[in-house]
């Protein structure tokens, strides 16, 4: 397995256990991954995460250091109150461990000095509204 792929993987953990029981803000009702379709009728809030690029930064030998940037698309029903998105960024970046001083909590090469949220609200039609958080991870890949 690349180490990308388990970067996927650990994601995927950190952001299933965003819920009320944990201590956090949101009980996050499902995880989709980039190749999942969720139904029009899933049961919000839901997260859909995906990664948007991965650079590479630095190489020495085989190995390289890369640069992996994830969105993290929360969405919610557009009934919900707009603080719901205030509080699932908050969860978010909790779950990530950022400025964790214990590095044990942290989620592996999180990169504190990138994020991003971008609301996007509903228009016309539009039954939902989402969240779009953007985050990065530096990792280092061997090329065998």
């Amino acid at each position: 397995m690349t180490k990308a792929t388990e970067l996927d993987n650990a994601l995927s953990d950190r952001l299933a256990g965003i819920s009320q029981a944990a201590g956090y803000f949101t009980d996050i009702r499902q995880i989709y991954g980039p190749l999942d379709r969720p139904s029009d009728r899933a049961e919000t809030p839901y997260i859909q995460y995906r990664m948007l690029r991965d650079t590479r930064e630095d190489t020495a030998g085989r190995q390289a250091l890369r640069r992996r940037a994830y969105a993290i698309e929360v969405t919610f029903s557009k009934a919900a109150p707009t603080s719901d998105m205030d509080r699932v960024h908050l969860d978010v970046m909790r779950a990530m461990g950022f400025n964790e001083v214990d590095v044990d909590k942290r989620f592996p090469g999180l990169d504190d000095g990138e994020d991003e949220a971008e609301p996007q609200y509903p228009v016309d039609g539009v039954t939902t509204m989402r969240l779009i958080i953007t985050l990065a991870v530096l990792y280092s890949e061997t090329y065998r």
